[in-house]
Parts: structure tokens; C-alpha cells; sequence
């Protein structure tokens, strides 16, 4: 995929600087150049992987990327270009039915652990002009299991009809008062003390510098809770599910605040 990347880059590039597009790019500084972590980004159109992926640039050169995405792409429902897309960039698929999705926390956790990025849409579909809808669970879920920081990332069509990205900074979930009421729930169990443990790399994880060292510091984490997951005699079902509605909003407010004025949120 990353050679993929590399060879597409330059026509999509070309693309992009079309009339049409006029693709801009505000805080691509933010970039680490090495991963892992987790992008997540508003949904407008079929367009915003591409420019999302060319504002990345800086780490891309380096690492390989896995969206998120649902299956039926693969079958073409959402047009042809979503389905070249699936081709080209390789994805984590999401089933939208509201089936198990813990298998894509498993993958993502696979890619972090290698230094790779994992992109989320967390809305789940796209959303009109001047809105973002809330962001699903599995954004929230996946950042509570991997101690790998989030790069929030904003897309949306200016006034002029350009493609406007704008990077925000790095940030991991601060730690919730309900987390702590899980863990006295699970008491002594293994799964409580290695929540436990995950819960304190993540807040680790939030000193440790984005230089190529503290990335692979952060890769030898995340290698743990992965070693953790492919354990078969220890339960992890409630370690995929400890998000809360509050870490949703967190998520949202740091896309938020790199839109544009007026912008709001919305229900489902």
C-alpha cells in the first residue's frame, strides 16, 4: 500500500491543485513524521480520503495509513471511486449493522503496533455542509485500548469551492472518574489490572516526545496491549468497550474547533 501511495500521490497531487479542488493545507507542522497514531477526521465527500491523505504527507513518505471503512464500499454501493479507493489504500472494514467491531480495534491495534496510522471517519456517513454528525464508538473505543495519541484532522469545501484540510495537534483522551468505576467493578481480575495498565501508558504515552525515539516508545506499548489481545484465556470484551459519550465529545470538540465558524453539531 505504501508504494501504492507513493506512485498515486503525484497524479492525485496534480488533481488537487485543479481548479476544482484548490486543495489547502493549514497545520500540516503538526505531523509527526513517524507513527503510530490514530487520525480522526469530519466526513463531507468521497474526496476526503484523498485529501486527507495528501495533507499527511510529512508522515506518509514513511508510514503506510488503514481507514476505516464500511464493508459495502467494497461492493461498489458507494460508487466506483470508493471502490478503487478500498483497492488502492487497503482498509479496516466496519460493519455499520451494529455487529462486533472489536476485530477492527484487533487490526488497528496490529497497525499502531508496526508504526502505522489508523484514519477514522467517526461519523460513520458522510454529513451536510456546516455539520458534523456525533461520532460512533469505535473512534472512542480504539483510543481508550491503544495508548497511541490522536492527530485531529478537519475537511470541508470553502467558500471559494477549494478543499480546505486543517491539522489540529496531537491529544489522547484525558482519564475519566467512570473508568475508575470500572476498574473497582472488575477488582483484582486480569482484565481490571491490565486496564489498569493501558490506562497508565496512555497517560504515559501523553510526555513522551513525537521524535522517531518516543514513536518507537510508543510502538513497544501498544505491542504490549497487543500481546494482551491475542491472549485467548483472558476475556477482553470489556476492555474493547470502555468508552463513555463523554469521550465522543472530546473527540468532537478537537475536530470542531478546526471548522470554520457556524459550523455546528447535530443528531443522528
Amino acid at each position: 500500500m505504501w508504494l501504492r501511495y507513493v506512485i498515486l500521490r503525484i497524479p492525485f497531487a496534480l488533481v488537487a491543485r485543479s481548479r476544482k479542488y484548490d486543495l489547502r493545507v493549514s497545520g500540516r507542522e503538526n505531523v509527526p513524521r513517524y507513527g503510530p497514531f490514530i487520525v480522526v477526521c469530519n466526513h463531507q465527500s468521497s474526496v476526503d480520503i484523498i485529501a486527507v491523505a495528501l495533507a499527511l504527507k510529512p508522515v506518509l513518505i514513511h508510514r503506510q495509513i488503514w481507514p476505516w471503512a464500511k464493508k459495502e464500499i467494497q461492493t461498489g454501493a458507494e460508487g466506483l471511486l470508493g471502490k478503487l479507493l478500498w483497492k488502492v489504500f487497503g482498509v479496516i472494514p466496519i460493519d455499520r449493522s451494529g455487529g462486533d467491531n472489536s476485530e477492527a480495534i484487533r487490526r488497528s491495534l496490529e497497525h499502531l503496533r508496526r508504526g502505522e496510522l489508523v484514519l477514522v471517519f467517526p461519523e460513520g456517513t458522510r454529513s451536510k455542509p456546516g455539520e458534523v454528525k456525533p461520532f460512533q464508538f469505535g473512534v472512542a473505543n480504539l483510543a481508550r485500548a491503544a495508548p497511541a495519541p490522536i492527530l485531529p484532522v478537519a475537511v470541508y469545501r470553502r467558500e471559494d469551492g477549494g478543499v480546505q484540510v486543517n491539522i489540529g495537534k496531537l491529544f489522547t483522551l484525558p482519564p475519566k472518574r467512570r473508568m475508575y468505576e470500572v476498574l473497582e467493578e472488575l477488582g483484582e481480575k486480569a482484565e481490571g489490572r491490565f486496564v489498569q495498565q493501558v490506562e497508565t501508558l496512555r497517560q504515559w504515552a501523553d510526555t513522551v516526545p513525537r521524535d522517531r525515539k518516543g514513536m518507537k516508545l510508543i510502538t513497544r506499548m501498544i505491542h504490549i496491549v497487543t500481546e494482551f489481545v491475542s491472549r485467548k484465556d483472558i476475556p477482553f470484551d470489556i476492555f474493547f468497550r470502555l468508552a463513555e459519550e463523554e469521550d465522543n465529545e472530546f473527540i468532537r470538540d478537537r475536530v470542531m474547533e478546526l471548522l470554520p465558524g457556524g459550523w455546528k453539531k447535530v443528531k443522528a
